[in-house]
Formats: C-alpha cells, structure tokens, sequence
C-alpha cells in the first residue's frame, strides 16, 4: 500500500476569541496580588486573565479533546499568597494539575463520566473530583497517584469540600443527600437526609462548625456541625444500655421556618457528628441555587439570573456585640412594658450572618467567585453567558436596604474584560486576499483578528450579521444583516461607510434579512440575496467623500439587473470564470443561471429539505450543495445531473461547505459540531476533525488552502492548519474504528475485576486507558529483553532498546528505567492488568532491586500491590511460593533501612534550618544594633554642628 500523497493532514491550530465558556471561574494570586488575577475556562483551555490590564497572561493546555467543566485553585502554602496549582477536570473524566508558574501539567484517569467537582484539601497534598456518575475520587498530589474511589451517592455529585482540621471530605449529591467520608477508613459515617430537592451546592464556615446549602428553592439552609467527644461517646453508649430503644418516629420539617430558637437536631447513634439545622436565609430570587462561594468573611449565592445575594459572616467578638444590643433593647421593651424578658441569650443565626446589598451582574451567570480583604473592601467575580467577565467592588459596611429601586447604586465596576470576544454567536466568517486577517461578524459586532497573534484588532459595532466578505483590497468588508440592511465598513478606521436598506420583503412577511452574499468572478461588484425573493446586482464605486474635500471612498451602487425567484433566497454563488450564477430558494432546489443573460440554464433537484450552502469548483465543473437534511449532494454544472449524494454527512444539517481553491476537495461543517474534508472526485470523506461544541455556524477556506477557520455556537474561532504530513484514507479509517471502539466503552468493559470490590464504598480510582495500555506493553516488553539477556549470560550483547535509548547495558537496570518512565498514576492499573507469569518473572526483578537497594519505594510499592492482587494464585503455585517467603522477609529490612535513612536526613534538615534560623536572628539582631549605633552617631554629629554654629554667632 503507497503513500497517497496527494490528501495532506489538517490538525488543529489553536482557538481564540473566548473569554469563558462554561459553569466555573475563580480568583487566583500571582506575585502576592489578590483579586487581579482570574482563571476561566475556554473550551478545552484555561486561560488567565490579568483584570487589571485586560490581558491574557496564561494559556493552560492539556491536550485533551474533552471541556474543562471544573476548576479549583490549591490554597497558598504557609506564608505565602500565591496559588501555585490549578485542578481542572473536563468532560472525559480526566483530572489536570496545572503549575500556574511554569505551564507544566499532571494527569490523572479515574473517572467515566465528566467531572463535576474538585476540592483541595487545607494542605494542598490531597485533591477530591467528583462526576457525573456518582463517584468520588481522591487523589494523592504528592505520589501522583489515586488513594481510593468512593461509591455512595446515586446522582450527580455537585460539590466536594474537604474539612481543614479532619481528614473528612463532605459530599453533596442531586440525589438530595450531604455525605460525609472519613478517609482514614474510606467509609461514610454519616449522611444528612434535611433536604427534599437536590442540593446543588454548600461551603463549610467557622473552622467548619456551619454548613450553608442551597437547594432548589429560595432558602439557604443552615446547619451546626459538632464533633462528639470519646467522652461523651462513651456516655452515650451507656444510655443505650440502660434506657429501652424509642419508638420509630418520623418528622415533617416546616418549611420557611427562619428563626433558630427551635432547631432541629438530626440523631445518629452511630456517628460522632451531632448536625443542628439552625433555621434559614432567604435569597432574594426564587430559582434553584446554581452555586455557593466563600472566602470565610463573605457567602456569594447565585441562581439563574444575573443578581448575586451576598451575605457577610461575623466574627466572634462581632457576635457577642450584636447579642449584647439585642439583649439590651430586649430588656427595653420588657421594661416598657412592665413584662419578664423572655429574649434567649444564645447567639441566634440573624446574629452570626448578615445580608448585604445584591449585585446585579449585566447579563446571565456562568460562575461567580468572591474576594474580600480586612479592609472590607469586597470584589465580585462574574463570568456571564455572553462570553465576558466582571469584576465588582462593594464593602462589607455596606446596608442592604429593601426599599432600594436601583441595585446597582453601592456597587462599582471594577474591570469588564469583554473586547476579546463576541457577545453573541458568530455567524459569519471571511479571510482577507493574504489571509493574515480574519474578519467575523456576529449579531452586535464585527471584528478583525490578527491571524498569528490571536488578538483583535478593530472592533466595529453593527447590526446582526448573516454574511460577510471582504472587499477586494482587504481594506473594507460587506455585510449582510436580518434587518435586510447592506453594511459596508472601513476596516482601518473602524467606520461605517454606508448603510442601505438593500432586501424590503411584502407586507405579509414577517422574516427579512440578507441571507446571502457573494462576490463576482472580477471583484467589481457583489450578489446580494434575501427574504424579498430577490437577487440583486452592486458594483463598487469610489465617492466624494463627505468628510473630506479632496478624498475619496469607496461606496456601492445597484446594477439595472435584478433576478425575481420564486421563494426566499437562502445562498447564491457566483463562478470563478463569471459563466453562471446559482442561487438556492427555499422551495428545495438550486437554480444554475446564465450570469450575463440570468436565463435559465439548469434546475437541481432531489432534496427534502432547503439547502443552507453552496460552492462552486476553481474550474466551474462541479458545485456542491449542503442542505438542513444532512446530505451533501455534488453536481456537475455541465448537464446539472447530480455525480454523488453524500448522505448522513453532518447530523442535523449542514451548515457551510467551501472548495479549496484550485481542488476538488471541499470542507464542510454542521450541527454536529464536527469540520469535515471531502474528495469531490471520488466521492470519500479524509478526515473529521473535532473541536467545537455545539453548532459551527460557518467556515471560511484561506486563498491558498493553508488554514481554514471556523467559527461555533460555542463562540470560539478555531483554526485548523494543514500540514506537511501525508495521509492515508485506510489508516485513518482504522484510527477512527478504535476511536469510536474506546467511547463506546469496550475498553472500559475490560477492566479487570478485583476481590472485595463488589458491593463496597470503596474501590480503587484508577480506570484503564490507552495509556495503560501502552505501560502494560511497554513492561512485557522489558520482562522479556531481561530474560533473554540473563539466559544468555554476561558474555550477551546488550540489546539495542538498553544502549541507545536507556544508555544502560545492566538488564535490571533497564527494567527499573522502563518502570520509572510509566506514570504513577497509571502504575497500578498497569501491573493489575499483568498476566500472572508475567508477575512472576516481574517478582523476581522487584528481588533484585531490593538486594541491590534500588528505588526501594517504587519496588515496594510495585511489590505490594502486585502480591495483594495475585495472592491466592501465588500462594497454590509451588514456584512462586518460596518467591513470596523470601521477599517477605527481605521487603520489611530494606523498608526499615529506607526509613532509618529517611528519619535521618529529615533530623539533619531540621537541624539545619534551626541553625539557620538562629544564624539569621542573631544577624538581625546585630544588623539592628548596628543601626542603632549609626543612627546615635548622626545625632551626635548634628547636635555639634548646630552648638558650633551657636558659638560663632
């Protein structure tokens, strides 16, 4: 099979236009500056945004196809502000550490479904994800590899939280339900049942004794968290002895109940966590609670709609102040009345919580997360659904007034990042003659973006857009618009030139617009079709310029010709060599005309619904029509007889198609969210290519072939580039089977079972991939050169993959190379996938790396794991019977020795670091002394100055 070198592979270039995309963001800290930095998906990506400045700082990328979904920064370590790491979590269940300072990444596999949460723990070592399926996971940063996979919630998990003092994390789920996990024992000890909807999000207050959780409705719930004493565990149990079990009993909680004197206290017998429901806050909106953020002084809550309720947690001594006012006007009113005072002493939840005045966002909320200082200055964060982020500024001394018309009067706008991307859908796209400029247009604006750099470059306003191109001379672009208004526009200066109302439809129609525009084969003029049932002819023209005297500009005008359809024009098109004119109707054909007579030359047929694009070939031989019934139709434009349906070639329609110039081959795209490359000779697709989400409105092929850009419903620009590499239909074809193989699960359904997992809360995270995969061969591979080298001897020559690629002539020490390459996190799924004498032989190399004390962790841990799977298998073969008694006296001695040296660096360390910090105190102390006696000098020397003085007068 030869090479077809005449198909070259297009690969993605890279997307821009995108501020944040989907349902998080968060604050991050860069050189100690808070609330300036901010991390917001795009896609696939996650870029950082410096507010202040409008820029982009950071693009993180993981290479991976699926859509960030969440984001969490890890806590400032000890003595710092910044946040060092990023979790990610996308839509394939894959779970991203970034490094904000160096771009690096770390991958994690454990999840089928798309994660939906991640927490970090207070130290910033462990990292929870929560999915689609139901399924926790907790994640070990420093080994790299997963601790355990928790199964209890049946659902949707919609937040995690860790607890800082315990090694608890608390969970909670749309089934309705907040679990608790004790993680020392992998096991939930305690679940709370308060809520009759699903619980869609919580936060943790107070060194975690007040849990806050919203639900489905306007009330946020509150709840005491206390952790029992063994004491009072202990006399809690003799009660049980003594006392007879009550009666079964069921309670009704009332809704709406917001006072806290009457608190409902939810039992467990079992459990050390005493939960107290202390009453209720009531939002301003009555929507579902789509998030809840907090920075320990200030709860954020949002729903569907653009206010975010704001509420300010006060401290202890804030308390105590506000229950000595309550309880004084209290013995006020009792005094005045001549009544006992009945007011209760203990703090109640309108003292420990306090409302703020709302923030009203501009538009709809994607993710809002909540920045405050000891100021009490208070930033907002507010990513909206029109593709822009926000940064708002209040005070916590700021009074919430009910009587308030105008919310937005105590708060101020800090930063509105919006310039580098549209606000609505693009929905049409055009490349200049040299394509280092690409011009979009969308419903509000039209924007010129630098190709190589990303960056827009002019920014025009205008009506919504439904064509563009650009005007020969790349200096100005044409749009269409739904108002059946023609824009024309200088794209240097960023003007409007002109603006006619170009396709007026009859009374009796409601739809307008200019649906399609398309430029004649000489550049001269354009062809303009819309809701009218027209297609009219323009020409450029240079006008007098009103402005300026002596300038000139360009301006349009309407030719005498006009073609009259019979229905509403959806595309028209004009052949490169100026022969014909098509045009499609919404009566379900395409019309080929002469363009110099517009008589009739051939009518295309055979479709079920309207076509939405068409194109003709360089050469004119062939046009090819994409309609809203998915197919793909190729025609020859001699005889008009159709050459070839392409059936089912985007799910739910097609959208755009375009020839690559000079070729037959085409790109298409539909609502199927996939960019596809077609031979129009032969009739065979080349190649998909994925990226977008939903809907790509429309694609636009450069001059040369070289780039093609799309644009989606996702409001991303993405470019795919071709490349220099050959492609091969059959290889591809094969790829795209194995592709499809592994998303329809079969790769999944091979995970191979392990004793004790069934039924259990408790499994092991990891989940088998393409990656595993890969480790499992690469570590067959490596069992078997050191066989064949041990069984030849000393005199063997060292094979090929040890001496030019690991640089070793050792076998054992291959072997460790070979098993250090393979990713921590990916260890363990790897060596359960092992067959069993494989197993062995990998036994008999974990001995020779201990004798040899070598990487006496990765061999223990290989050694373990592989032993605790195997057991009953190893302990009935009579050969690897002496294998696991020999190692099991072997394993304990060199662990011990790997602690003692562990123990004693870690002692050295400290020792060294209290030397240090003594050597560095004394220092400052001398350095202060010193500054003393410098400072004493000066006076000294400045008070003889001034008495000499004194004496010469």
């Amino acid at each position: 099979m030869g090479l077809t070198s005449q198909y070259l592979r297009y690969v993605p270039g890279s997307a821009f236009g995108l501020v944040g995309t989907e349902r998080c963001v968060c604050f991050v800290t860069k050189y100690s500056q808070t609330g300036r930095y901010v991390a917001a998906p795009a896609c696939e990506y996650v870029l950082i945004w410096d507010c202040k400045r409008s820029s982009k700082v950071l693009t993180l990328s993981a290479d991976i196809e699926g859509q960030v979904t969440s984001l969490e920064a890890r806590p400032p370590a000890t003595g710092s502000l910044d946040n060092t790491h990023l979790a990610v979590g996308y839509t394939d269940g894959s779970v991203v550490l970034f490094d904000i300072r160096t771009g690096t990444s770390l991958k994690f596999a454990g999840h089928r479904g798309a994660v939906t949460t991640l927490a970090w723990d207070d130290q910033g070592m462990r990292v929870a994800s929560g999915s689609q399926d139901g399924e926790i996971v907790v994640w070990d940063v420093v080994s790299e590899r997963g601790i355990v996979r928790l199964k209890g919630h049946q659902g949707r998990i919609t937040r995690l939280r860790f607890l800082k003092d315990r090694s608890i994390v608390v969970s909670s789920c749309r089934d309705s339900f907040i679990k608790f996990w004790d993680l020392d024992t992998n096991h939930c000890f305690r679940t709370l049942t308060g809520h009759r909807a699903e619980v869609w999000d919580f936060v943790l207050l107070k060194d975690d004794t007040r849990l806050i959780s919203g639900s489905s409705d306007a009330e946020l719930r509150v709840w005491s968290l206390r952790f029992k004493e063994p004491e009072e565990m202990a006399d809690d149990e003799s009660k049980e002895k003594t006392l007879e079990p009550p009666a079964k009993m069921f309670r009704i909680d009332t809704e709406g109940e917001t006072q806290g004197q009457e608190a409902d206290t939810e039992e467990d017998d079992a459990s050390n966590l005493e939960i107290t429901r202390l009453g209720s806050i009531l939002r301003s909106r009555g929507d579902r609670v789509c998030g809840l953020q907090t920075d320990g002084r200030i709860v954020a809550c949002y729903g569907k709609s653009a206010v975010v309720d704001l509420f300010h947690v006060l401290s202890e001594e804030e308390v105590s102040a506000k229950v000595a006012s309550r309880l004084k006007k209290a013995r006020k009113r009792a005094r005045d009345a001549g009544t006992a005072m009945t007011d209760n002493e203990a703090p109640q939840l309108g003292d420990e919580i306090g409302k703020l005045p709302a923030v009203k966002a501009q538009n709809k909320l994607y993710g809002v997360d909540i920045s405050s200082d000891r100021y009490g200055s208070v930033k907002v964060l507010a990513l909206h659904l029109d593709n822009s982020l926000a940064i708002f500024g209040t005070s916590v001394d700021a009074k919430a007034d009910k009587n308030k018309s105008d919310e937005k009067k105590d708060q101020e706008v800090i930063s509105h990042l919006h310039l580098p991307g549209h606000r609505t859908e693009i929905r049409a796209v055009a490349f200049n003659s040299i394509s280092d400029q690409i011009v979009t247009a969308s419903g509000d604006s039209l924007k010129v973006w630098h190709r190589s750099e990303k960056q827009a470059i002019a920014t025009i306003p205008c009506d919504y857009a439904l064509s563009v191109i650009v005007v020969p001379g790349d200096r100005h672009a044409l749009i269409g618009t739904r108002s059946g208004r023609l824009q024309l526009f200088d794209l240097g200066s960023a003007k409007i030139l002109e603006d006619i109302v170009a396709h007026e439809p009859a009374e009796n129609e409601t739809d307008t617009g200019v649906w399609a525009l398309a430029l004649t084969h000489d550049g001269r003029g354009f062809l303009s079709g819309g809701s009218d049932k027209m297609v009219k002819f323009w020409k450029f023209e240079l006008v007098k310029d009103e402005s300026e005297s002596q300038a000139r500009r360009l301006s349009f005008i309407q030719d005498k010709r006009a073609l009259k359809v019979a229905d509403q024009v959806t595309a028209v098109r004009c052949a490169s060599d100026g022969f014909y004119i098509a045009v499609a109707t919404l009566d379900n054909k395409e019309t080929l005309y002469y363009s110099d007579t517009l008589k009739l030359y051939h009518e295309l047929y055979g479709k079920s619904l309207p076509s939405t694009c068409m194109d003709f070939s360089t050469d004119s031989t062939l046009i090819v029509t994409g309609s809203k019934d998915s197919s793909v139709r190729i025609y020859g434009t001699d005889f008009g007889d159709m050459r070839k349906l392409l059936k089912n070639a985007h799910q739910g329609g097609v959208t755009d198609l375009q020839f690559i110039s000079n070729t037959h081959m085409f790109f298409s795209c539909g609502h199927d969210g996939t960019l596809k490359q077609w031979d129009a000779d032969n009739f065979q697709r080349i190649i998909t290519l994925q990226g977008h989400v939903g809907i790509i409105r429309c694609l636009a092929v450069c001059p040369k072939g070289a780039w093609v850009a799309t644009c989606g419903q996702d409001r991303s620009i993405r470019l795919w580039q071709r490349t220099q590499e050959p492609l091969v239909l059959e290889d591809e074809r094969e790829e795209e089977r194995l592709k499809d193989e592994e998303e329809s699960g079969m790769l999944a359904s091979q995970r191979p079972a392990v004793a004790g997992e069934d039924g259990a809360q408790a499994v092991r995270p990891s989940t088998t991939t393409q990656e595993t995969e890969r480790a499992v061969d690469s570590i067959r591979e490596a069992l078997e050169i050191y066989r064949e080298q041990v069984e030849a001897g000393p005199s063997a020559t060292p094979h090929q993959l040890m001496t030019y690629v690991y640089n070793t002539a050792d076998p054992l020490r291959f072997v460790l190379e070979v098993l250090r390459k393979i990713k921590s996190s990916e260890l363990e799924e790897a060596v359960i996938m092992l067959p069993l004498d494989n197993i062995l032989e990998l036994m008999v190399v974990i001995k020779g790396l201990l004798e040899n004390s070598w990487d006496i962790e990765l061999a223990s841990r290989i050694l373990v794991l592989a032993v605790r799977i195997n057991l009953p298998q190893l302990l009935s073969s009579p050969k690897a019977a002496p294998m696991v008694r020999s190692l099991a006296k072997l394993l304990p001695k060199r662990i011990k020795e790997f602690k003692d040296m562990i123990g004693f660096n870690a002692a050295g360390l400290r020792h060294m670091k209290d030397r240090i910090e003594e050597r560095s105190e004394t220092q400052m102390f001398a350095e202060a002394l010193e500054n003393v006696q410098t400072s004493r000098k000066k006076r000294k020397k400045r008070d003889r100055a001034v008495k000499r003085a004194l004496l010469t007068i």
